[in-house]
């Protein structure tokens, strides 16, 4: 992974200090209906929030209970991901294992997921969402597994040619989706799966450039990162493509372009595909619904105002993309977004009151040595209510998504914590795993 604005860090602290007329302003903006039923009303509001969050995650809203509002807590766990559950708790997914939290964070179950290959992968992540039998998909970079709604393994799903996933979501058809990260296997094209109820595999279609080097080796490296079902019933997938440059054959993910497309739910067939970039580095991590039509998506984009056409790889010059697209993927607008020279925006949510909220990382050099830091931020459209950077001393923010009662569920390093809609990020009493303790926050 790796980590544009316009602006100052002094000119981003002034939008942290918005006013709550303006924060109102940007409300109206929005469906009035949504707002009061999310505050007056919450059976109606599990309903919205999983509209708000793209559908398709499995679940759905019947026989939810009705949750209490306005918890937050902080629960020293590693996580990657986590959801919100049909049970007012919550589920969290890491690196071989879930864990099942009640509505106030306490363990109520955990479950080691054992998928591990042969061949290691530092590719794809781990992933999970609630499906419509009250269990969970879990995936990673190895593999699949269904999980009942107390933890049990029913079955999994490990195969040395279909690995590297990185998000899922289960259709309103009954089939589950997936989208995987590929390097250099099966002629390094993005891959998009299908799967019934069961496991089995039902096709298998790979999307974008294959190009050979010189030395005959598959360069290019294509990537999906997440993964919705459209309001038509089609798939929406966001990542990066490779575009290459005037100098080298094998550009792998330093000259990528954000890549948004639409590809057939039955039989894998591409609709449309769009690519958003310039001469280097742009791509998307994740995609969420716009209640009121369209998407928002959020990733890393080069700050460098006029790159050169070869030879320079940004490493060191990232931004978050934030991105409001329609529905056929066109771009409506756009925001790089920095605190310091190198950002990357991680995940993206809705917030109760019709804008989005996302998190990320923030790299920052003490010498040579790159600490990585938690990043928060609060938007209504392109316009900055609230952000902030926390140095955890144990990694970064990766999955952020809004809760029930408009609040967050938010995993940062060795953190998973609840807040209010607020989303106001305290500063937290972490233990510090740096290996230099001189470093620690």
């Amino acid at each position: 992974m790796l980590s544009c604005s316009k602006s100052s860090e002094d000119n981003i602290n002034d939008t942290v200090a918005v006013t709550n007329d303006a924060i109102d302003e940007g409300v109206a903006k929005t469906n009035e209906n949504l707002e009061d039923t999310l505050e007056d009303n919450n059976d109606t509001a599990v309903d919205l929030e999983n509209a708000l969050n793209g559908g398709g995650g499995g679940g759905g809203s019947n026989n939810q209970s009705k949750c209490t509002s306005g918890i937050t807590f902080q629960k020293g766990i590693y996580g990657r991901q986590a959801k919100q559950t049909n049970d007012c708790g919550y589920i969290v997914a890491y690196w071989g294992g879930l864990t099942k939290l009640d509505e106030r964070g306490g363990t109520k179950w955990e479950t080691k997921i054992t998928l591990k290959q042969a061949k290691h992968s530092n590719l794809g992540k781990p992933s999970v969402i609630q499906t419509r039998d009250g269990g969970y998909l879990y995936s990673d970079n190895d593999g699949i597994a269904k999980v009942g709604s107390n933890g049990e393994i029913e079955w999994t799903y490990i195969n040395k040619d279909n690995r590297d996933f990185e998000d899922a979501i289960e259709h309103s058809n009954g089939y589950f989706y997936l989208v995987s990260d590929d390097l250099a296997s099966h002629k390094a094209r993005a891959k998009v799966y299908k799967f019934n109820a069961n496991g089995k595999k039902i096709w298998r279609k790979g999307f974008g450039t294959y190009a050979k080097s010189k030395l005959g080796f598959a360069c290019h490296r294509e990537k999906f990162k997440s993964i919705l079902e459209t309001s038509d019933g089609e798939l929406i997938i966001v990542g990066a493509k490779s575009h290459g440059n005037k100098q080298f054959s094998c550009t792998f993910e330093f000259y990528d372009d954000a890549w948004i497309i639409k590809v057939d739910a039955d039989n894998g067939g591409k609709h449309w595909e769009k690519t958003y970039g310039g001469k280097n580095f742009e791509h998307l991590e994740d995609i969420v619904k716009n209640p009121n039509g369209g998407y928002y998506a959020i990733g890393t984009a080069c700050n460098k105002r006029n790159p050169p056409e070869a030879g320079y790889l940004c490493g060191s010059n990232m931004s978050a993309f934030w991105m409001k697209i329609d529905d056929n993927g066109n771009k409506l607008s756009q925001k790089f977004l920095t605190m310091g020279p190198n950002q990357t925006g991680f995940s993206i949510t809705n917030t109760s009151s019709g804008g989005t909220a996302w998190v990320g990382l923030n790299k920052k050099y003490v010498g040579n040595t790159a600490l990585y830091r938690a990043v928060f931020y609060k938007q209504t459209g392109n316009k900055v209510n609230y952000s902030k950077v926390v140095d955890l001393g144990s990694g970064n923010a990766t999955s952020i998504e809004l809760t029930k009662d408009g609040g967050f569920i938010i995993v940062a390093g060795k953190n998973v914590f609840k807040t209010d809609s607020d989303m106001k990020i305290p500063t937290l009493e972490t233990v510090c795993y740096r290996s230099k303790k001189s470093l620690c926050p």
